[in-house]
């Protein structure tokens, strides 16, 4: 599956990823803290490690809604309606 992803024209430097009705990315896990955000649509988020131990974890984002990822990890999302979110990374302490 291919996979579209844009800057937006107002400066910003965050990357706009945007999934179509049943694709799905792989959200390697990062060494810090991220928070997922969704802009647009709808998008199915399951995630193991820190978040889910041994069992999956999952969540369901509406338009506006974010999710902290923390560091360490992965998750693998979904769009369940045309989706755009961004991934926004804290800074290190």
């Amino acid at each position: 599956m291919s996979m579209q992803q844009s800057q937006e024209s107002m400066g910003r430097v965050d990357p706009v990823w945007r999934l179509v009705r049943g694709q799905t990315l792989r959200l390697q896990a990062a060494r810090n803290t991220r928070w997922l955000r969704l802009r647009e649509g709808r998008l199915w988020v399951t995630a193991e490690g820190r978040l889910g131990g041994q069992i999956p974890e999952d969540w369901w984002l509406a338009a506006g809604q974010s999710l902290r990822l923390p560091a360490g990890t992965e998750v693998l999302a979904e769009g369940w309606s045309v989706a755009s979110f961004e991934v926004l990374e804290e800074p290190a302490a």
